[in-house]
């Protein structure tokens, strides 16, 4: 017997569900995809008027925060012609990045970032720039794929230009699958939740979050794949969580096989 054997374990992820899934088969459980991530759909005029925007302006700070966003306004240059001059741009500016994909894309330009945030969330990246002496700097955001009002206000409310680039537009997850998922967490018929985004954790608490909340309190427990997603789960009241040292998605099962363990 394993450790999550007679277990029923939701997976709210979509791209790398199959693959947790049969982690969890391995691992003796019972994996319930349940994808509520929601899709990115590349704008591709967007992304080229944003490159020639950097290109063309001087910014002093450019906040990347996610590696797919920098690979498509990479790509989006490339398509016009102006790859060199847009990674003469970033060169030439301030760079303030988040999350290991990110980090690992300007490895590959061989790029050095000014500012990294050292947990991979966008509250220690505008802590940083807080903390700045800024005084009316233009910054370029390559925002996240679904726009987040919380960090909008705390990056408008600093002394800065801001201009926002937003690459991919995002399309709401099915109904269907997403209050199948809220009511297997209140009925309490699963007996865990792995989360690999915060965005997916958003997506869950649009509605119905006391029944919830009340469920992950009791029987339901929280699985995180690194603090970004811990962070999310946490700002709905959600303490009982599950998270590897290490954001990988075999750390986060073997994490979850540790706590059932432990509980045994």
């Amino acid at each position: 017997m394993t450790a999550l054997t007679g277990k029923s374990i939701a997976i709210a992820a979509d791209r790398q569900a199959a693959a947790i899934g049969e982690l969890v088969h391995k691992q003796g459980g019972t994996p319930v995809t349940v994808p509520i991530q929601g899709r990115k759909v590349l704008n591709e005029r967007e992304a080229e008027k944003d490159v020639k925007k950097l290109i063309g302006s001087h910014f002093d700070y450019v906040i990347l925060t996610t590696g797919i966003g920098s690979k498509a306004l990479e790509e989006a240059a490339t398509r016009i012609g102006e790859h060199e001059a847009y990674i003469e741009s970033l060169r030439e500016t301030k760079l303030a990045v988040r999350g290991s994909k990110t980090i690992k894309w300007l490895k590959e330009k061989d790029l050095k970032p000014f500012i990294v945030s050292e947990d991979g969330t966008m509250k220690e990246l505008i802590g940083a720039l807080s903390d700045l002496q800024l005084n009316g700097e233009k910054v370029f955001l390559q925002q996240y794929n679904k726009e987040e009002e919380r960090l909008l206000n705390q990056l408008t409310a600093l002394p800065i230009e801001l201009y926002q680039s937003l690459p991919y537009h995002y399309i709401e997850p099915e109904e269907e699958t997403l209050h199948k998922l809220q009511n297997l967490i209140i009925d309490q018929k699963v007996d865990a939740v792995v989360f690999t985004s915060k965005t997916q954790v958003q997506n869950l608490f649009e509605t119905g979050s006391r029944q919830l909340s009340g469920a992950f309190a009791d029987k339901v427990l929280a699985v995180a794949v690194g603090s970004v997603t811990a962070d999310e789960l946490k700002s709905y009241g959600i303490h009982r969580i599950v998270e590897p040292a290490k954001p990988k998605m075999g750390a986060m099962i073997i994490a979850l096989t540790n706590y059932y363990k432990q509980q045994a």
